[in-house]
């Protein structure tokens, strides 16, 4: 099991419990002190959970919408649950988009050099901190007495303190948190690195080449960001040699996440195979060990099933895993979030897909 997922579970734990307490401390007395009973227990407490994620997942996208404005940030897009308001030219568009997070994600980029990032960051807490001190002014003001009102506004307290919690642990998890980011921003040139990302994301987003970009010499997860979009745009470019040579680099690195790592192999299989027909092929996806095979075979990131295609079509010649891949495909596009990502992952297997089309006429997708 990776680190990654070791520290989500721990944390997904931790809530578990927390959501326990909840329940046994405060919505069970309740249900005794209101005299709620039968399905009213289960309207109340679905209802006001309900409201309670929906109103702190809100909230802590306000925070860094607030935040990114203080920090002299331009505001890109702010996605709560799906629901996404985001720049659309000169306008704005609301619209379901993707997004890394746990409940949203608000997209920044910097209006100068003076930005700071920081302030977008802590925004959430800010506004968390904002929330309790209101809330329970509200919870023991308005309702002098143990009424629902008090015991719901406690409840929706508590669920933005799970959210919080989640949001704010200092390292890697299933998705990328303000925590870790803040975490990575204390090392090094984190701060100037956090800003070149945002530059490069905006850039994408106004479909404008961003590149080339800053050059840092230390290594964290917002270079990596920085890596593999300089990467995607070689293999966009055709340019092979140099995605090869920064693939084999960034392959160096110490310490490198394995999901990180596995998805460079993948790339660098990509390449191997794109550029080289005949046995050359097979010989370079059969020297990978098994693990890394099965990796490949199954992973659902656009370019490894674009890799497995190649694999599929033009070294098994196997119809039926071609077409597992070209079932996948959906479902892969929709999972991306990072700009520009998604037109160039449809072109690379679009390139793949008229290789194996060339070959085997005759199979039907």
């Amino acid at each position: 099991m990776k680190k990654e997922d070791i520290a989500s579970w721990f944390v997904y734990g931790l809530m578990i419990v927390i959501a326990l307490f909840v329940g046994l401390q405060i919505i069970a007395p309740a249900f005794q002190v209101l005299s709620i009973v039968g399905a009213a227990q289960y309207a109340y407490a679905i209802i006001t959970i309900l409201i309670g994620f929906l109103l702190n997942a809100f909230l802590l996208e306000l925070g860094h919408v607030l935040g990114a404005v203080v920090g002299q940030y331009d505001i890109r897009s702010v996605n709560v649950l799906g629901l996404a308001i985001y720049r659309s030219g000169a306008g704005w568009r609301l619209g379901l988009k993707n997004y890394e997070g746990l409940t949203g994600e608000t997209i920044v980029a910097p209006k100068n050099d003076k930005a700071k990032p920081t302030l977008n960051l802590w925004g959430g807490l800010v506004i968390y901190f904002i929330e309790v001190v209101v809330g329970f002014s509200l919870a023991y003001s308005l309702f002098p007495v143990d009424q629902w009102g008090r015991y719901a506004l406690i409840i929706i307290i508590a669920i933005g303190g799970m959210l919080m919690i989640y949001n704010f642990m200092p390292f890697k998890m299933d998705t990328i948190t303000d925590g870790y980011r803040l975490a990575t921003m204390n090392q090094g040139r984190g701060n100037a690195m956090y800003q070149e990302l945002t530059r490069i994301e905006k850039a994408l987003k106004e479909k404008k080449n961003p590149f080339p970009a800053k050059v840092f010499k230390e290594q964290n997860t917002f270079t990596l960001q920085i890596t593999f979009y300089q990467l995607y745009q070689f293999l966009f470019d055709e340019a092979y040699e140099d995605a090869m040579k920064l693939t084999k680099k960034t392959m160096t690195i110490p310490r490198i996440a394995d999901a990180m790592l596995a998805k460079l192999k993948t790339i660098e299989l990509y390449i191997q195979l794109i550029t080289n027909t005949g046995k050359n092929q097979s010989r370079y996806f059969y020297d990978l060990d098994s693990r890394e095979r099965k990796y490949i075979a199954n992973d659902n990131q656009m370019i490894t099933i674009s890799t497995y295609l190649m694999v599929a079509g033009l070294i098994e010649d196997s119809y039926s895993e071609a077409f597992f891949c070209f079932e996948r495909v959906s479902g892969a596009l929709k999972r991306i979030h990072e700009p520009g990502r998604k037109q160039a992952e449809e072109v690379l297997f679009n390139r793949v897909f008229k290789r194996v089309k060339q070959k085997h006429k005759d199979w039907k997708f």
